[in-house]
């Protein structure tokens, strides 16, 4: 364990695992699990259709996907 700034937020904290604190961590995790179930409801939709039918910023969208994170077939 050592002090780490996150990733996200830049807040200082215990690193364990994660490079991100864990208020982003649980907010990345919502955000992927939101982002998951939209892309299994609607298999077709695009990047923008994710950001505005989910809430989640287009930034996040967009570093999901580049990440191999979202579960994206396109």
């Amino acid at each position: 364990m050592s002090l780490a700034n996150c990733k996200s937020c830049g807040r200082l904290f215990v690193r364990q695992k994660s490079e991100h604190c864990d208020a982003c961590r649980e907010r990345n995790e919502r955000d992927y699990f939101t982002m998951r179930n939209f892309l299994k409801a609607n298999p077709r939709s695009t990047v923008l259709d994710i950001h505005e039918k989910t809430g989640i910023p287009l930034s996040k969208v967009l570093e999901m996907r580049k990440e191999s994170f979202a579960p994206y077939g396109h």
